[in-house]
C-alpha cells in the first residue's frame, strides 16, 4: 500500500510511504480500500491465497501508515466501504456471490465478519442515504435493495430492479437526499439515472446514456459523483477514457467531455475540494492527476509511477 502526497497547487503526486500487507500471500487483481470519515483508518481487502481484511492507521503528521491487524473475509471481495455509522466495513464478492459486514472496534481495527449473506454476483454493497442498503448483481443484471438494521446486522430483501440482459450493473451512487441514484453498467457501457422511492427502495429509470454510442461492447469500471453532486464521472477501460456528465433536473445527464486516461483505468477518485481527480492505470503502473476545470472536465496535469497493477485509490 502506497501513501502519497498531492500538491494542491501543482497537482504533483509523490509517494512518501509504502507498507506491505503483513502475511498476504499469492497474487490478486485489485485490492479494494475504504477509509473512515476522519481519514485516520484505512481498510484493505486482500484477495490472494487467504482472504483478509487489513486495518491501517494513518498518521498525517508523521505521514506514515501503521498496520493494526487483519481479519478474515468469506471470499475474494471486489468492493469495500464503511457503513454510514462508521462502525462497520461492508464488502461484496462477485466471484463468491456473497456480501459481508465486519465490525470495527474502538481502536479502529476491523474484525471477522459478524454477518455474511448470499448475494448473487454482488459487485458493490453499501447503505444509502435513504436508510436502506443496496447491492448490484454484475452477472444477474439487477440491483437489490434491503431493509438494514445496522445494530443487529439484520438484512431483509425489499425491491429488486431488473436491467437488460448482460448489461452488468457494477457501481451505483446516490444523491445526498437519497431520492436519485446513478448506475454504471460494465458490459453495456451505460449510465442510468434512477428515481428512488425512499420508503420501499424501489428504483425507476429516468434516463440512460451510452459512454460509447454505437460500440459493440464496453468495459466500464469506476463511477464517482462530484462533492457538489452536479457532475458524474465514469471510466471506460477498452478505450482508456474518463467521461464527465453534467447532471440536470429529472435525471438528465449531459456529456461535458471525455479525456484520455492511463491504460485500463479501473479506479479513480476525486479530492474533497473538487479540484483534482486521480486515476490509476491497471495496465500502465501509473497514476495520473487531473485538474478539474470550471465546467467539470478533467485536464491532465501530472503523472507518476506507482508500481505494478495499481488497482484502487483513495483521495484523503
Amino acid at each position: 500500500m502506497a501513501l502519497c502526497s498531492l500538491d494542491p497547487e501543482t497537482g504533483v503526486l509523490v509517494v512518501i510511504d509504502k507498507q506491505p500487507l503483513p502475511g498476504a500471500t499469492g497474487r490478486c487483481r485489485g485490492v479494494p480500500m475504504a477509509a473512515n470519515a476522519g481519514k485516520t483508518r484505512i481498510y484493505a481487502a486482500w484477495r490472494g491465497d487467504a482472504f483478509r481484511l487489513f486495518s491501517f492507521a494513518l498518521d498525517r503528521d508523521a505521514r506514515r501508515l501503521t498496520c493494526l491487524g487483519d481479519a478474515s473475509l468469506p471470499a475474494s471481495m471486489c468492493y469495500a466501504t464503511l457503513s454510514s455509522c462508521g462502525q462497520r466495513v461492508l464488502s461484496s464478492s462477485n466471484t463468491g456471490s456473497v456480501i459481508a459486514v465486519s465490525p470495527i472496534d474502538k481502536d479502529g481495527r476491523a474484525g471477522d465478519p459478524i454477518m455474511t449473506q448470499e448475494a448473487f454476483k454482488a459487485h458493490c454493497f453499501f447503505d444509502a442515504p435513504n436508510g436502506l442498503a443496496y447491492a448490484t448483481s454484475l452477472r444477474g443484471d439487477f440491483v437489490q435493495s434491503y431493509a438494514f438494521d445496522m445494530a443487529r446486522c439484520d438484512l431483509k430483501p425489499l425491491a429488486r430492479r431488473e436491467f437488460p440482459a448482460e448489461a452488468g450493473p457494477r457501481h451505483i451512487v446516490f444523491a445526498a437526499d437519497g431520492t436519485r441514484a446513478y448506475l454504471l453498467s460494465e458490459f453495456a457501457g451505460t449510465l442510468t439515472s434512477l428515481d428512488v422511492d425512499v420508503e420501499t427502495g424501489a428504483l425507476s429509470v429516468q434516463g440512460r446514456v451510452e459512454l460509447l454510442p454505437g460500440a459493440d461492447k464496453a468495459w466500464a469500471a469506476e463511477l464517482r459523483l462530484s462533492p457538489r453532486h452536479d457532475v458524474l464521472y465514469a471510466s471506460e477501460r477498452s478505450t482508456s477514457q474518463i467521461f464527465a456528465y453534467r447532471l440536470g433536473a429529472q435525471g438528465v445527464m449531459q456529456l461535458i467531455g471525455a479525456v484520455p486516461a492511463p491504460d485500463c483505468p479501473t479506479a479513480f477518485d476525486l479530492c474533497a475540494t473538487d479540484r483534482h481527480l486521480i486515476a490509476l492505470g491497471e495496465k500502465s503502473s501509473e497514476a495520473w492527476v487531473y485538474r478539474i476545470d470550471r465546467d467539470g472536465l478533467p485536464g491532465r496535469v501530472f503523472r507518476t509511477e506507482i508500481g505494478a497493477v495499481p488497482s484502487w485509490v483513495l483521495a484523503l
